[in-house]
């Protein structure tokens, strides 16, 4: 009976130190959220995430279109013919788009936040050909009134250079694109007169800054965008990874190849039209993310998550000692220890926003190993058997950073850590009579059992 008592009070208090361990994971979340907000106004003080739309031809047509109308409201006047003019907007994409770029990096901070900027240059290439136009029944005359080279982007504050040219003419860029969907970008007016089938030629060099993320959307018959970076932990995402990479310690090269066959992005293109929504048309961004090779928050977030584990391991090392040597531990004792270990997760997350992860793991790690294995000494009447406790912490600590370390491999290892705990438990209390743990002894007597024999 006293056994069970003991058990139950032993899982109360397991209960009882989740509230601390929730309020430590909404802190996590609380500092996380303050992080993210920190590089949401760098980014906003500089220029946000980018993402660039490959070139795309405007083109205003002027159509002649005759009708029947009456010259008047009454029914009796007679219909006579008009001739009136109706312009619409058609956006081609390119045949092929060919972007070479380098990326820079920079990191910029606000107190104990940082946020990663970048800066692209790019020479954009890209051909045309300007599609025929047919008139319809009961239009007279089809021509292009104005024709304009377009390219989207993210945020136009981040223009640093953009020098462009068509058909080896230089031209001078304007803010804006005249399409309701892509709200930031530049345009430049084609002069000349193009008939159907006329092929034109860009180039475009273009120094752009963003934050984090980088984007292009492969509106083209052919894409091909060939990136090299010096951030040695790019992310890659979007509708399709890149054909082939290459991340080194000193940054990365990638290069993605896209085809109207597997992007749609024409067809894509056509049915969202100059002025609707195009959400179709932007599934198909190719991305890639600077991210944070050791994402503090995200890792003590992790860690906290192995808690109650790491809780019921300790805890069951010390009433496995209880049981074993004869010691008495008071449910104080457990609290206490349980408290100190609560504060580790404190402890690593104070530091590792001053420190970084690793260290600041390693010195809250030893804070509460000394601690506990101190405390525990005199609870045991034994520093061997305080030292031998801490120890085990010592290994527990190592074995949850090598999970937070290991995210592939974490379900393994806790898998093999849990089944060795098991049976190592079984071994030393194998003989061991339970019905006998927690009677009155007799005569100094000790339960049985544990070694080796």
């Amino acid at each position: 009976m006293r056994l069970a008592l003991k058990l139950l009070g032993i899982g109360g208090l397991m209960v009882l130190l989740l509230i601390p361990l929730a309020l430590l994971d909404g802190l996590v979340h609380e500092r996380q959220s303050r992080a993210a907000d920190v590089v949401a106004d760098i980014a906003q003080a500089s220029a946000n995430a980018q993402r660039v739309t490959a070139p795309l031809l405007r083109l205003e047509v002027e159509r002649e279109v005759q009708r029947m109308e009456r010259a008047g409201d009454d029914p009796r006047f007679p219909l006579q013919p008009v001739s009136r003019t109706e312009v619409e907007t058609l956006l081609v994409a390119a045949e092929t788009v060919e972007v070479d770029a380098t990326l820079a990096t920079e990191t910029r901070r606000r107190g104990l936040f940082e946020a990663r900027l970048y800066q692209q240059k790019a020479d954009i290439r890209a051909r045309f050909r300007v599609p025929a136009l047919r008139a319809l029944p009961g239009q007279q005359s089809v021509r292009i009134r104005d024709a304009r080279w377009v390219l989207g982007l993210g945020d136009n504050r981040g223009i640093t250079a953009l020098a462009l040219t068509a058909n080896g003419q230089p031209l001078q860029a304007e803010p804006g694109t005249g399409v309701v969907w892509l709200p930031e970008g530049v345009q430049a007016v084609l002069p000349g007169d193009w008939a159907a089938g006329s092929a034109l030629e860009t180039q475009a060099a273009l120094t752009l800054t963003g934050t984090s993320q980088l984007a292009w959307l492969p509106v083209a018959e052919t894409f091909r965008w060939t990136l090299a970076g010096d951030w040695p932990h790019p992310r890659f995402a979007g509708f399709a990874l890149p054909t082939e990479r290459e991340v080194r310690a000193d940054g990365f090269s990638a290069e993605w190849r896209m085809s109207a066959l597997a992007s749609q992005a024409p067809q894509r293109l056509a049915a969202c039209g100059p002025e609707a929504h195009c959400g179709g048309l932007e599934g198909t961004a190719l991305s890639l993310e600077l991210l944070d090779p050791v994402d503090r928050y995200l890792m003590t977030d992790r860690a906290i998550k192995y808690a109650l584990i790491f809780l019921g391991l300790v805890f069951g090392a010390v009433f496995l000692l209880e049981v074993l040597r004869g010691a008495a531990v008071h449910p104080l004792h457990y609290l206490l220890v349980g408290l100190a270990l609560a504060l580790f997760f404190l402890l690593l997350l104070a530091l590792a926003e001053h420190l970084g992860f690793a260290l600041a793991y390693a010195l809250a790690a030893t804070a509460c190993v000394a601690l506990i294995g101190y405390y525990l000494s005199g609870v045991l009447g034994g520093w061997k058997r305080g030292l031998g406790l801490a120890g085990l912490l010592a290994a527990l600590y190592g074995a949850l950073y090598g999970l937070l370390q290991s995210e592939d491999h974490a379900l393994l290892l806790g898998a093999v850590l849990l089944f060795g705990v098991l049976a190592a438990t079984m071994v030393l209390t194998r003989r061991i009579d339970w019905s006998k743990v927690g009677l009155p002894r007799t005569g100094g007597e000790r339960p049985s059992g544990g070694g080796a024999g």
